[in-house]
């Protein structure tokens, strides 16, 4: 992660940043300074940027298509007295199909004085035009993955147990919805930690745990941002392991 920051600032020295960039992973406080430093050294004035942040005036918390029209309109305008205009999108992953199709003609379309970064956990769930046409760069906490060994070890008897047993799980943990956000943040930590360690050693585990780790994280979104049955949602995300 270090090697991001000092590769993007002395790009940003050197004036030949790209046109977007998607910042993704679990390292929010990261991804945010980075960005900060960015602007520093680009001279990008608080009037030449602009921070999105999901609707709060929307019952599932989106990013909606006026705000990308807003956007629109604000990066078609000249500069202030910056060189750059920069926006920074926070849980981009939020954008609704309307405003993702909307923002999307936005990087078809680059002003050349215009920096875009797009700050997510799910980059899965963005248009795959749109993750094409940003350079990815993954902020990982890796401090999070000292996860409390009876944690690790509950969490490994689900994955021996059988079905049954799994979903009588799910019934249980949906019965109590307050602690549903943060029994799969825990989940998704176990599975982030196999991961790392079985790609260190290129093991064919890997993949399994990637795709584990991925429906985790959808569940994970769907039950933060929809009325989704949370103990189906749980049931499938045991299935998954």
């Amino acid at each position: 992660m270090m090697r991001h920051a000092e590769f993007l600032k002395k790009a940003a020295a050197k004036k030949t940043l790209a046109h977007a960039y998607l910042f993704s992973g679990n390292d929010r406080a990261q991804k945010e300074e980075l960005v900060r430093d960015l602007l520093e050294i680009l001279g990008v004035s608080s009037a030449d940027s602009v921070v999105i942040n999901p609707s709060e005036e929307t019952s599932s918390f989106e990013i909606t298509i006026s705000q990308i029209r807003r956007l629109a309109a604000f990066l078609s305008m000249t500069s202030w007295n910056s060189s750059h205009k920069a926006v920074q999108i926070q849980d981009a992953h939020r954008m609704n199909q309307e405003a993702q199709s909307a923002f999307l003609k936005l990087l078809e379309e680059p002003r050349g004085d215009t920096i875009l970064f797009l700050l997510t956990e799910h980059p899965d769930m963005l248009f795959e035009t749109i993750r094409s046409r940003a350079q990815e760069f993954k902020f990982y906490s890796f401090s999070q993955m000292q996860i409390p060994g009876d944690v690790t070890r509950e969490f490994q008897k689900l994955q021996r147990a059988d079905l049954h047993m799994r979903f009588s799980y799910a019934k249980n943990l949906s019965d109590e919805p307050e602690c549903i956000d943060d029994v799969l943040r825990q989940w998704i930590s176990v599975l982030r930690k196999a991961l790392h360690e079985a790609a260190r050693k290129d093991s064919e585990r890997a993949l399994p745990l990637s795709r584990s780790v991925r429906t985790m994280q959808e569940i994970q979104f769907l039950l933060r941002t929809t009325n989704v049955n949370p103990r189906l949602a749980l049931e499938r995300a045991l299935l998954s392991l």
